[in-house]
């Protein structure tokens, strides 16, 4: 075909994660969305509810390709009880996490004392 161009990148591999990972949410006084991860002492801030759960997901898989890349992502994952469902594969290069989250939304005016930095 002309003027087909077809990408010749690399399909990122999907490592699907059986986790249980609560993260409180609330809306600040100023309109954007805040997430906590207790458990991971994450904290993630955002400007709409959409683009926490799109940015939560994007802390974890940067998180977790970092422990592969560092060889501590078995480590990682027996500490938390946590499996992964799809194979890891031993190069880091092209793969990205699926871990679902719970996200449980806050009282927008309760304490903060759990922000992570």
């Amino acid at each position: 075909m002309q003027g087909h161009n077809v990408s010749t990148m690399p399909v990122p591999a999907v490592i699907r994660i059986q986790a249980n990972l609560p993260w409180a949410c609330k809306q600040t006084d100023s309109g954007n969305w805040i997430g906590v991860c207790p458990p991971l002492k994450l904290t993630v801030e955002s400007e709409t509810w959409a683009e926490l759960m799109e940015d939560i997901g994007l802390t974890l898989d940067a998180m977790l390709v970092d422990l592969l890349q560092t060889n501590e992502l078995d480590a990682f994952l027996r500490n938390h009880g946590w499996q992964a469902v799809t194979p890891i594969p031993h190069s880091p290069n092209h793969v990205r996490f699926d871990v679902p989250f719970i996200p449980e939304i806050m009282a927008r005016h309760g304490s903060q004392r759990n922000v992570y930095q």
